[in-house]
């Protein structure tokens, strides 16, 4: 039999190409999002994960459940902290408490963020010290919590990776976040902007091996309850900005740090990999060949 699964919030960078690659390896996936984009060929069911109607009229009769519906960002998180506390956190549990009671319940999984550690310029494994600058960080590390109690009062499986710099697409935007920034700064100004000397580090993945590494991970019974760093290619903010710089004529322009970016700033990421490579073994896609 086909695996079924939902992906929550399929019409998000993350969520369409993952619902793209479990369509691509034969699974019966149903797709959710808050907001329909008529240019995705995807069918999307429209949801509110904040409305317990909605959850309700869901059949979760799956093996997985995909939630990537979740508000990113970092400095708007202070000026929306309710709305972020209210998909981020009761979103995760308004689907646990839909699920909770089922004979069969349905895997979880759940995407968190290299915001919820500690920078170091040393490599961070899943146990590395772990800091929260952001209200979105701590939704991130709140949400992880939810899902081990729920686990231990429930019997919820699930597994949580936690993703540094995605990048790549077959869609029509780069990414979202740091490359998506950097590439439209250089197309629509010429000058990448970067605070201090850019030698920040941070661990970029490409969407087709952050995808694969995902479901490839989840499908594994061995990985129930368990936490995992998304590997990839680690490189300064300041080479990841050369490169696109050779593609695109722009050049880089330093200033320093404005003082909350600096407050707020995490340093470097630097991802240990060793326990997704378990599932993992293949080469990770390089930012210099792709762009």
């Amino acid at each position: 039999m086909k695996i079924k699964s939902i992906v929550l919030g399929a019409n998000g960078y993350v969520g369409r190409h993952l619902t793209s690659y479990l369509k691509s390896i034969n699974q019966n996936v149903i797709s959710y999002d808050y907001l329909i984009d008529k240019s995705n060929s995807m069918d999307i069911v429209h949801f509110d994960i904040t409305n317990i109607e909605d959850l309700k009229r869901i059949n979760w009769e799956i093996d997985y459940v995909y939630i990537f519906s979740g508000l990113t960002g970092t400095k708007i998180s202070f000026d929306k902290y309710e709305n972020f506390i209210q998909v981020n956190e009761i979103g995760l549990l308004n689907v646990l408490n839909a699920i909770k009671k089922l004979k069969k319940k349905p895997k979880i999984i759940f995407p968190s963020t290299r915001l919820v550690y500690k920078g170091s310029e040393l490599l961070l494994d899943e146990n590395a010290e772990k800091e929260t600058n952001t209200i979105y960080a701590l939704n991130k590390l709140t949400c992880e919590k939810i899902l081990e109690m729920y686990q231990k009062t429930f019997g919820i499986n699930y597994s949580i990776f936690r993703i540094c710099i995605p990048y790549g697409s077959h869609f029509n935007e780069y990414s979202f976040g740091t490359i998506s920034f950097m590439m439209d700064q250089a197309k629509k100004t010429g000058e990448i902007t970067l605070f201090g000397d850019g030698r920040l580090k941070r661990t970029f993945t490409h969407i087709d091996d952050l995808c694969e590494q995902i479901v490839t991970t989840s499908l594994c019974k061995s990985t129930n309850n368990e936490t995992f760093n998304i590997g990839g290619v680690t490189y300064s903010l300041r080479e990841v900005a050369e490169y696109i710089c050779k593609a695109t004529n722009a050049k880089i322009s330093y200033h320093p740090w404005p003082e909350t970016d600096l407050i707020i700033e995490s340093g470097s990421t630097i991802f240990d990999d060793k326990k997704i490579k378990k599932y993992f073994k293949k080469e990770y896609k390089k930012f210099e060949f792709w762009i």
